[in-house]
């Protein structure tokens, strides 16, 4: 029997303050990793925006770097599979593929007072169809304040030439030969205008938020063939087979069954758990779709992460007292998830030292199992295409 050469995946990872790409072999183990940092811009208060061009370049400049240092050749990857930053939304032209407008960065707050109103007419409605709260965390306000605040973007609106989509959906039309204008469905359901049950748009949804279908990019599953990467990057095209939000892609490493608990400890700290396929709502958590597609998860954040940490990292006394501060914010969490863990697996860059871990367990009393390495959102991805 002869055993195929592709035993790689090239994973590109676009988070919140880098960009990064990994080849995994087929155990999961990193071969070669790249990372650039990426700014933010923040010229007003509660407007947190990056460069999407900078996004674009950044990720070829990683990729590149990668397949060059591994000496791996085309005939040995499986494909692609890409991981983002998720809510973030970039507004551009389809026929010139110029930006109009940085990206607004899932952080930025600027939307808060249009939502506080919204949330009191369609709250209900909004949460039953998608799982979420009507936040300017989430994209569709996003979108309308562009629409509302950039006459260029309006006017592109008005004339059938505009592109609107998360980190996804951008990185896809920039490096795919095709020019794909895709999302997925993890992506795709974080911004309140899909109906998390349907996986697709939803009318009502689109009026709540004024927002048209046809500048959206069409859904598809997680595991699907996204288009091509241009030859141009890497000297040869690979398929892009998997695309997957971040935490999402986090979760799927750590495990698929019903009540699988994740903590990322990263920019944010975020805590999932797989409740099943059967749609819920949880107080004090978002429900969101898994990567898988067929189960539902919960989801919650707790504010302090890898900012706090860094700004402490010289001082042990004060290192530890932050980190016991975010594990007793996690633990409240854990005290509210509807199935019990008998151990938690985490991730994420705070996780690294190993200090986090042994906090949690004390304060939980679960037992904590430290991912394989701590970019686990990068081997989620890298799972999500070894595996099919």
């Amino acid at each position: 029997m002869i055993q195929s050469k592709k035993k790689f995946a090239l994973v590109l990872d676009v988070g919140t303050t880098g960009i990064k790409a990994f080849v995994f072999d087929k155990e999961g183990n990193i071969i070669v990793k790249a990372n650039r940092a990426i700014d933010e811009i923040g010229l007003h208060q509660g407007h947190v925006e990056q460069d999407p061009s900078e996004i674009i370049n950044l990720a070829k400049q990683v990729l590149k770097e990668v397949v060059r240092v591994s000496k791996k050749n085309e005939d040995e990857f499986v494909g692609i599979s890409i991981t983002n930053q998720r809510e973030t939304i970039i507004a551009w032209d389809k026929k010139t593929s110029w930006p109009f407008y940085p990206a607004i960065v899932w952080k930025d707050t600027r939307t808060r007072e249009q939502c506080q109103i919204l949330e009191k007419q369609f709250g209900g409605t909004v949460l039953q169809k998608t799982g979420l709260p009507i936040l300017p965390y989430f994209s569709a306000s996003k979108i309308g304040w562009l629409m509302d605040n950039i006459p260029e973007v309006k006017f592109a609106a008005e004339n059938n030439c505009l592109a609107c989509g998360t980190v996804d959906a951008w990185l896809l039309w920039n490096l795919t030969e095709e020019k794909v204008f895709f999302t997925d469905e993890t992506n795709a359901t974080r911004t309140l205008l899909c109906n998390i049950k349907t996986k697709q748009l939803d009318d009502e949804l689109l009026s709540i938020f004024n927002v048209k279908k046809e500048i959206l990019p069409e859904i598809k599953k997680t595991q699907s063939h996204f288009g091509n990467l241009k030859k141009e990057i890497l000297g040869f095209s690979l398929p892009i087979l998997a695309v997957c939000g971040d935490q999402q892609a986090s979760l799927y490493a750590a495990g698929i069954e019903i009540g699988t608990t994740k903590v990322t400890y990263g920019t944010g700290t975020f805590i999932m758990q797989i409740i099943g396929n059967d749609f819920d709502l949880h107080d004090g958590f978002f429900t969101t779709l898994t990567a898988s597609g067929e189960n539902y998860a919960i989801e919650a954040k707790v504010g302090r992460g890898a900012k706090e940490v860094l700004k402490v990292l010289a001082d042990k006394q004060a290192l530890e007292k932050c980190l016991k501060e975010i594990a007793i914010d996690v633990d409240k969490i854990i005290k509210k998830l509807p199935y019990k863990p008998t151990k938690i697996i985490i991730d994420g860059g705070v996780m690294r030292d190993g200090i986090v871990g042994k906090l949690q367990q004390e304060i939980s009393g679960i037992k904590i199992r430290e991912q394989k390495i701590f970019d686990g959102t990068a081997l989620g991805a890298a799972r999500l295409i070894l595996r099919s």
